[in-house]
């Protein structure tokens, strides 16, 4: 057998030893552990992702295997290849304490960072991980290093909502930024909100677009968040609660329209948009909230007609319902609804007011019938119904 042959059978055997090395560990055998070690297996083997024994048994929470492996010369800062994790990484990020603090004891690197950049309190603070958290600090963890994307520990813990890590950080002296109160605020973490604007935050600061943090929270649909700033005598002017409004009711965003209109009466002035838009469940709610249903927006047009405009034949039943004017005339061509659903091919609009006897006879200041406009626009079908 020649030399090559020779070296490639022990890489073969070295290789078959550090996988039953990382077998037993993973399965939690410690007599087999011990075995293998005392035969010669290298207790810093690496498996083929990168991660050593000791990676294994932190992840696992084993303690006792932890300990053992460590006794045998284990490597507690070794890096895991392709992350650069270490075991200390591996057991915060699985929630064992008890491990995390022998490996400390035994030297561990409490600032180690893997390619984002997070030390084991970033990842015991994005998690909410408490008492890791209070172990960490007290060992000497800086609470304001940043990641490579600038985040501290603090920033992690509350856009994950992490309310009692934050409470916790903030007691032991991180600060409380406006850019992560806008990323609170955002993810419509309200208590956490609560919390940063306690410690100093401002609620009425302005990211980078010049967006307050009221309005991400709106924005960002957290209507319980933008109450609780609200109430906290967060800014927001007329002009600016007008434009959210609005495009909440274009999305069908009820509760941020209800949180804005409280005692606005402005149900009625926002019922054209939602009509328009085919918002049944928008429509329905400014109506039991006092919207006239014949009222009329600012081109003349009754909410009926823009339902018909819109081609929204469930927002059109649901007004008829309401007491909408059927045959109603738009203030500037004296179009009814079925002029302009003939006009625009809206069919099963058409259909609809037809059913509940719309009258087809009715001509517009230009003198022509719904079937007039039908025939004008090629809608031949729409035409014979209307005929």
């Amino acid at each position: 057998m020649g030399v090559r042959a020779i070296a490639l059978l022990s890489l073969l055997a070295l290789s078959m030893k550090a996988a039953d090395l990382h077998g037993a560990v993973r399965s939690g055998d410690r007599k087999q552990v011990e075995r293998l070690l005392e035969a010669g297996s290298d207790v810093n083997e690496r498996d083929a992702p990168g991660s050593t024994p000791l990676h294994d048994a932190a992840w696992a929470g084993d303690l006792e295997m932890v300990k053992l492996l460590v006794a045998h010369g284990a490597g507690v800062n070794a890096r895991h290849r392709e992350g650069g994790s270490t075991p200390l990484h591996y057991a915060i990020i699985t929630n064992h304490r008890a491990v995390a603090e022998f490996l400390i004891s035994k030297g561990a690197d409490i600032e180690a960072t893997y390619q984002s950049g997070s030390t084991p309190l970033h990842l015991a603070a994005d998690r909410g991980y408490a008492g890791i958290v209070e172990m960490l600090i007290a060992h000497g963890a800086d609470i304001r290093r940043k990641d490579e994307t600038g985040a501290t520990p603090l920033d992690e813990a509350a856009v994950k909502g992490q309310a009692t890590v934050v409470k916790l950080l903030l007691a032991h002296g991180s600060k409380a930024s406006n850019s992560t109160l806008q990323q609170a605020a955002v993810k419509g973490h309200t208590s956490v909100v609560k919390l940063l604007i306690a410690a100093g935050a401002d609620m009425d600061s302005r990211d980078s677009e010049g967006t307050s943090v009221v309005e991400l929270a709106l924005r960002y649909r957290q209507s319980a968040t933008a109450e609780a700033l609200l109430a906290l005598g967060a800014k927001l002017d007329a002009s600016t609660r007008r434009r959210i409004m609005k495009s909440a009711v274009l999305r069908g965003e009820i509760e941020i329209v209800e949180l804005l209109m409280k005692g606005s009466g402005e149900a009625t002035s926002l019922l054209p948009d939602a009509a328009l838009k085919g918002q049944a469940a928008m429509v329905d709610f400014l109506l039991s909230h006092g919207a006239g249903v014949n009222a009329r927006g600012p081109a003349g047009s009754t909410p009926l007609q823009d339902a018909a405009l819109g081609g929204h034949a469930v927002v059109a039943a649901l007004l008829l319902d309401k007491g909408a004017d059927l045959n109603a005339r738009d203030a500037e061509s004296g179009s009814t609804a079925l002029h302009i659903a003939a006009s625009y091919g809206r069919r099963d609009v058409v259909l609809l007011l037809l059913d509940r006897g719309a009258d087809r006879r009715i001509r517009n200041k230009a003198g022509k019938t719904p079937y007039d406009l039908a025939i004008e626009a090629g809608q031949k079908d729409l035409a014979a119904m209307l005929h």
